[in-house]
């Protein structure tokens, strides 16, 4: 990726407003897959990826997580934050990126500019890097409806989130949660959501996947902020409308 621009500690690849790293005094926040492509109509595994004007499959007539990871991005910088526009078929989307000595702050807004009501979903796909995906816990989403999208299962979260195998859940309410690692805890604020995901592919599915490096499924879990909707079909965005996503990641050791 050599075309990644710099913002103190942060780094963004204009093909999807991606970033794909951010330091910090605890480390680096996100894993980079060591396989992942990057450019113009690729999806970077790994980092942020933004997730827009759809989730997944969830909305049938549009690409797979939309079409905003993909596109190319006009970034600009200031040195210290990163600013990102991007416009197709009518929606237009601002990223608004800013670090913080503790960690990141990420803002999309989503405007319709065409003349129809449009539906949309919004997200943040962050991969974020720990000593393995099953020593650690998503603690504060004890009691929340989840849909288990691997097994089609509905059932209410009891206690902190642990992974075992593919995990593929959306957790029907937004919750500050924190990723309980060994030495630090990684702490994820959203504003305007409605979900949250959390994935990883597991050993057997992270196998089939060529943008994957060997065994590195055991390097991240994606703990997803969402605007999906109450159907899971979106939102709808009336025309000159806008809807917005935020999330605040924070870090600290585990022991502070």
């Amino acid at each position: 990726m050599d075309d990644l621009l710099t913002a103190g500690s942060m780094r963004m690849c204009p093909s999807g407003a991606h970033l794909t790293s951010t330091d910090t005094d605890f480390g680096e926040l996100f894993y980079l897959s060591s396989a992942t492509g990057s450019g113009p109509g690729t999806a970077i595994r790994g980092g942020v990826p933004v997730i827009a004007p759809a989730f997944a499959d969830l909305i049938a007539s549009a690409p797979r997580h939309g079409w905003a990871r993909t596109a190319e991005w006009k970034v600009t910088t200031d040195g210290r934050d990163f600013h990102a526009e991007v416009d197709n078929d009518g929606i237009r989307l601002r990223l608004d990126v800013r670090e913080f000595a503790d960690g990141v702050r990420l803002e999309l807004t989503a405007r319709n500019e065409s003349r129809e009501d449009r539906k949309i979903q919004l997200a943040f796909h962050p991969y974020f890097r720990v000593s393995h995906v099953a020593s650690v816990a998503v603690a504060g989403l004890d009691g929340t409806p989840v849909l288990d999208r691997a097994t089609g299962g509905q059932t209410t979260q009891s206690g902190d989130v642990t992974v075992s195998g593919e995990f593929d859940r959306i957790f029907r309410e937004s919750r500050e949660v924190s990723i309980v690692d060994a030495d630090r805890v990684i702490t994820v604020a959203a504003e305007d959501a409605d979900s949250t995901v959390v994935w990883n592919p597991g050993e057997e599915a992270a196998a089939d996947m060529g943008d994957v490096g060997g065994g590195e499924w055991s390097e991240f879990l994606c703990v997803e902020p969402a605007l999906l909707g109450p159907d899971l079909t979106g939102v709808t965005l009336v025309p000159s409308g806008e809807r917005r996503l935020a999330m605040t990641v924070t870090v600290r050791g585990s022991s502070g």
